[in-house]
């Protein structure tokens, strides 16, 4: 009899242990995406405060290219399908020139702390009405799709020139829209889901808030598969795919609760123990 439980013991203790899953890791790799060879002395990664400024001759160059721009009449009633509408370009480009506040936005931005550090990547910096056009199509498409049967995109209905402008101008003074494209070419180039790094589990505390109008939706059941410990699962009444600027409360009120959440998770297992 005590042998038989040994065996039924052991065979349960094994299955355990085969059945177990192991937990994985992705190592990090060291990549280089510089001009020429990478460099054999150490690179400086360092996360340093810094203030935002931009130069006279900067701005000059930037208003120099703005009046040299070449627009090309749109494809009758085409309105945002086929990107940017030039004559609703015109208008950005006129108000960036004549009536945009850089400075006083710079201001803004320096209210709160700024930080910097050296990331791998190359700049676009030739046409920043070409930059203008790219971005605001993101937000016009990726705030509605339905915005796109309209010349100017809907887009001063959710958002207003200023902020618009200035978030152009931190990509056109940073140079950095090339590595932030990068991002998509990265991840898309080999299909979703076939990387490495998207099979792992990732199994930290989850909040997930679900904008009716952005890109793309994962249901829960799905998303679960994925993110294991999802404390909060909500589909917002309204927004797209930039939701922190379209909708700023929303999201917010969203983040408060998932934190409070985690926080009073946390509390429970510290009695607990």
């Amino acid at each position: 009899m005590l042998l038989e439980v040994f065996l039924v013991l052991g065979t349960v203790i094994i299955y355990f242990l085969l059945s177990k899953k192991k937990e994985e890791t992705l190592p990090f790799k060291e990549g280089w995406w510089g001009k020429g060879q990478k460099p054999d002395t150490e690179e400086d990664t360092t996360v340093r405060p810094f203030k935002v400024e931009t130069t006279e001759e900067e701005l000059s160059d930037l208003f120099r290219r703005l009046d040299q721009a070449r627009f090309t009449e749109p494809l009758e009633n085409s309105c945002f399908h086929y990107g940017t509408n030039s004559v609703y370009l015109r208008k950005v480009v006129s108000y960036w020139k004549n009536q945009f506040n850089w400075k006083k936005q710079v201001e803004v931005l320096n209210k709160y702390p700024q930080f910097k550090t050296k990331i791998q990547g190359c700049g676009l910096n030739d046409s920043p009405v070409g930059l203008a056009a790219y971005i605001l199509e993101k937000f016009s498409t990726w705030t509605d799709i339905e915005f796109h049967n309209l010349e100017d995109g809907g887009i001063e209905r959710k958002f207003n020139l200023d902020d618009l402008l200035t978030n152009i101008m931190i990509y056109w003074v940073s140079g950095c829209i090339v590595s932030s494209m990068r991002f998509y070419k990265e991840n898309l180039q080999k299909g979703i889901g076939t990387q490495k790094h998207e099979r792992l589990t990732v199994q930290v505390p989850t909040g997930i808030a679900s904008f009716p109008n952005e890109v793309m939706h994962t249901p829960q059941a799905w998303a679960q598969k994925k993110y294991t410990n999802i404390v909060s699962f909500h589909f917002m009444p309204r927004g797209g795919h930039f939701a922190a600027l379209e909708e700023p409360e929303l999201l917010a009120e969203d983040i408060l609760q998932f934190v409070g959440k985690v926080e009073k998770e946390q509390l429970w297992r510290k009695k607990g123990e």
